[in-house]
């Protein structure tokens, strides 16, 4: 058989780098998006210690009993799926490691979530298929994330989820993690930083690595510590009251910028969320991108094109049915208000609409019946929706 040239192998080793279709066959994919698939393994979780992927290092022999986290900034390790190879040697010291936790932030692009997934699964399944015990990082963005985000995973497996960072983020947090327990089924579920209290299942929970010097804290410490970590993010606090983390209001619209909607000036926080006083505008930073992508807004729901149209005529700022529609198949719940009556509209399974109040229920199912058939007393919602009032998502003010 005729040797292959060093051109022709390198030419063959950049195809595989970039296809990656290695677990494509053999049934080691799975998914719409044929994820490939981490298997389960007989790991023992009274071993673990996490170590910081960004303090691994060659001939690491104190550290060798540990299990390597990815739970920092994806730039600090994207050379582990860019350059798997030259990243195995140092890995492979290691007692155990976490399938790296590419984000998944709701504002990406859904194609670029998918990336992240897929990133996460081929770590995980080219370092099992290399001898290491691996452990899958679980996480997922909003609802939509939820077509295939736990796709990928062997039912019944040990995973791993991260609330660091993430103290004020129960509810949001709690919608995945609740999708993940009955979809994947975890055997046990392994959480770095505390768990939320409305977390159910077989949960071991680990402190931060950032955070273990609080292991010497006297008990009155340790509970100043605690409620300084669970009230960082929260408005309205005096920064006097904190000892171990430096506070600063994150919600204080202090920065002057130019309304979207009317051109005057407006006040925006950190995050660049903020109010206009001149026309009510209430603006998130990502408006123009949630509007390009969804045809809605967040908090108002009513997107900036419709809100100029409605401000240059003098109306209040109102999403239209067609908005709420879409602000339905983004939230999942929403809520009305029509002759004082409330009403709620929500998703029942992938497709499914329900449609109620006190004394009502409809249900249709998918978006064409629900617009073409949802009334109330016989009237049709889409042509009374000039009589509607307080339209937008669930538990919105």
């Amino acid at each position: 058989m005729k040797k292959q040239s060093e051109y022709e192998e390198q030419k063959q080793k950049n195809k595989q780098k970039l296809v990656r279709n290695e677990f494509l066959y053999n049934k080691q994919s799975q998914g719409v998006y044929e994820f490939p698939l981490i298997r389960k393994q007989d790991i023992d979780v009274d071993k673990i210690q996490f170590l910081s992927y960004v303090n691994t290092k060659l001939n690491d022999i104190e550290n060798q009993d540990k299990t390597i986290h990815f739970f920092t900034y994806d730039w600090l390790f994207e050379k582990v799926y860019d350059k798997a190879n030259d990243e195995l040697e140092k890995l492979l010291q290691y007692y155990a490691i976490l399938s790296p936790d590419f984000s998944l932030f709701t504002n990406m692009p859904l194609a670029l979530q998918i990336e992240s997934v897929f990133k996460n699964r081929w770590c995980g399944a080219f370092w099992q298929s290399q001898g290491l015990k691996v452990i899958p990082t679980v996480s997922w963005g909003d609802v939509r994330s939820f077509d295939f985000c736990f796709d990928g995973i062997e039912e019944g497996s040990i995973v791993a989820v991260c609330t660091y960072y993430r103290e004020n983020c129960e509810e949001e947090f709690m919608l995945g993690y609740k999708e993940m327990i009955k979809r994947i089924k975890p055997s046990l579920v392994l959480c770095y930083d505390e768990p939320f209290p409305s977390m159910k299942g077989n949960i071991k929970s680990f402190l931060p690595t950032t955070y273990e010097w609080t292991k010497n804290l006297n008990w009155k410490d340790l509970v100043q510590f605690k409620w300084e970590k669970q009230n960082k993010n929260v408005s309205g606090l005096n920064p006097q009251d904190f000892k171990f983390f430096k506070y600063e209001d994150p919600y204080i619209k202090d920065n002057l910028v130019k309304c979207s909607i009317c051109g005057k000036t407006a006040c925006q926080d950190m995050y660049g969320n903020g109010e206009c006083s001149h026309c009510g505008w209430k603006f998130s930073k990502d408006e123009d991108l949630f509007e390009k992508q969804l045809g809605i807004s967040y908090p108002m729901l009513v997107s900036p094109t419709t809100a100029r149209e409605q401000y240059k005529k003098g109306l209040p700022f109102k999403a239209t049915f067609d908005e709420f529609v879409k602000g339905l198949f983004f939230y999942s719940e929403m809520l009305f208000k029509h002759e004082n009556i409330m009403y709620e509209v929500f998703r029942k399974d992938k497709n499914k609409i329900v449609f109620c109040s006190e004394s009502m229920q409809q249900e249709f199912d998918n978006r064409e019946e629900f617009v073409d058939n949802a009334n109330i007393k016989g009237r049709l919602l889409k042509d009374i929706w000039d009589e509607v009032t307080f339209s937008g998502f669930m538990y919105c003010e």
